[in-house]
């Protein structure tokens, strides 16, 4: 263990603390003498792993990159520089719907939390769950209160939370090195011929999940309590581990084309077996657990993007005009876009600087977790049942399954929700009926309308598809920058 936190944690964490620019990122110094003897007690990981869970957490559904990825996705805007949300919302000419640059990988960069936070919080996190793997081949067994046999639940438990880890790593990044419990890390050598690339990270993240759910399933007393606030059981929780094996394998399409030949049925098997809940961790005051809500919803922050205004309702034209337009005055004819309640609703004149373009401007606001706002210590949704019954119903159209199950997942949301007139099995259009709803019903995983965007097609001019690993790691282990966007 001591030769594996000497190697792994140089290379890919304790480097954070050098630099400057790195200093949002707060992990754990796993040389620290004082955990290398606690994790020599088994007894002690469950809490240890709690601490990989909030690690995950951290790593994605703060300001960066949620805020980030909202505003590339055309989903939310703000022309505010934090967490680079200027730099990727911004666009040449023609007005509104002109080219974005590439991204500004360098250490010099400002802005680059929304690159290095996901990266080093994430291997945080799958570190830690390496450590407790390796642990407990030493130390053979897990147990609670003297004599409880936990060991299976606690396997199951550093899977999951390092297959949600590889999971995002194989979202955001185009590559990333593959370290599990099992690699001799004496033979490796952290440079460009050891990262992989992201479907194979992914695969390694379906696997974990997959190990997950057979230990989970195998122990009867499994229970899922690391998330502040929630107390899953062993149904819950596979149930949980079901539909973000799902978001992960159908959201990691880079191009349209690859969308299309994804493994479908296997996605929809997963999420026939996924949440009918929605997951909500719940915040701590912004002590250890919070979410980008409270920011995403000021409207000094962010708006909603006009784009997804024009989506639901084409009187709001789209570009926001320079000379701004008259708010129509019947209502919308879709519930969840009103004056004054509805997941969106109108705030008045945006106060973006109109220099930086008045395309970023928008006369509404996001609403629907304003709640959260008042005391950072309300419910945290963070993976909808509506997003999984949108994948399942998207999976059982793209592999060919019952196409009334499909319209039913549809209108639970398009019509109860939204009061829309139902879909029907003759639509032609499903799949775009579900992408409609899943902007409206499915943003709250971070960087969901993100990854539909690109999946789709439906990026802006010259958007960058996938984040470069952080100049910070590549100048470190002396791999050459590099960055997307802008071509």
């Amino acid at each position: 263990m001591k030769k594996f936190i000497k190697f792994y944690y140089i290379a890919l964490v304790v480097i954070c603390f050098i630099f400057n620019n790195c200093e949002s990122v707060d992990i754990d110094n796993f040389n620290d003498p004082d955990l290398a003897s606690t994790l020599d007690d088994a007894n002690s990981y469950p809490s240890i792993l709690s601490g990989a869970y909030s690690e995950w957490w951290s790593a994605i559904h703060e300001y960066s990159p949620y805020m980030t990825l909202s505003v590339a996705a055309d989903h939310g805007s703000s022309s505010w520089g934090n967490f680079n949300m200027q730099n990727v919302g911004t666009v040449t000419a023609p007005y509104g719907e002109g080219d974005h640059a590439s991204l500004n990988n360098t250490q010099t960069a400002p802005n680059t939390t929304y690159l290095n936070d996901p990266w080093y919080r994430l291997y945080g996190a799958i570190g830690t769950a390496n450590d407790i793997l390796r642990g407990i081949n030493q130390n053979d067994k897990v147990v609670m209160n003297g004599d409880v046999d936990i060991t299976e639940q606690t396997v199951a438990h550093a899977l999951f939370v390092r297959g949600l880890s590889y999971g995002y790593l194989g979202l955001l990044f185009d590559r990333s090195f593959i370290v599990t419990d099992e690699t001799d890390l004496n033979q490796v050598v952290f440079n460009e011929e050891f990262l992989s690339s992201y479907e194979d990270v992914v695969a390694q993240s379906l696997n974990d999940i997959d190990l997950a759910i057979s230990k989970a399933t195998a122990f009867s007393n499994f229970e899922l309590t690391q998330f502040n606030g929630l107390n899953l059981n062993q149904s819950s929780a596979i149930k949980l581990m079901n539909s973000y094996a799902a978001k992960i394998l159908a959201l990691k399409s880079r191009v349209q084309t690859e969308n299309e030949s994804n493994d479908w049925s296997r996605i929809a098997s997963y999420a026939n077996n996924g949440i009918d809940n929605n997951f909500a961790p719940l915040g701590d005051g912004g002590n250890i657990w919070s979410h980008a809500y409270f920011l995403q919803g000021n409207h000094i922050w962010m708006r909603v993007d006009q784009q997804i205004i024009n989506m639901i309702d084409n009187r709001h034209p789209y570009p926001f005009p320079q000379s701004g337009y008259t708010i129509p005055t019947s209502p919308s004819p879709d519930a969840r876009l009103g004056d004054t309640n509805g997941y969106f609703v109108f705030q008045g004149a945006p106060i973006f600087r109109p220099e930086r373009g008045e395309y970023f401007f928008s006369y509404y606001r996001f609403d629907k977790y304003q709640s959260y706002r008042s005391n950072l210590s309300g419910p945290m949704t963070a993976l909808t049942a509506a997003d999984n019954d949108l994948l399942y119903a998207e999976a059982l159209i793209r592999s060919g399954g019952s196409t009334a199950t499909a319209v039913d997942l549809i209108n639970r949301t398009k019509v109860n929700i939204g009061q829309l007139p139902p879909a029907t099995a003759a639509d032609n259009d499903l799949l775009d009926q579900i992408q409609y709803e899943r902007f409206l019903e499915a943003y709250e995983s971070p960087g969901n309308p993100f990854f539909d965007r690109r999946r789709n097609g439906t990026l802006g001019n010259k958007q960058f598809t996938q984040f470069p690993i952080p100049a910070l790691e590549l100048n470190t282990i002396d791999i050459p920058l590099y960055t997307f966007g802008g071509e």
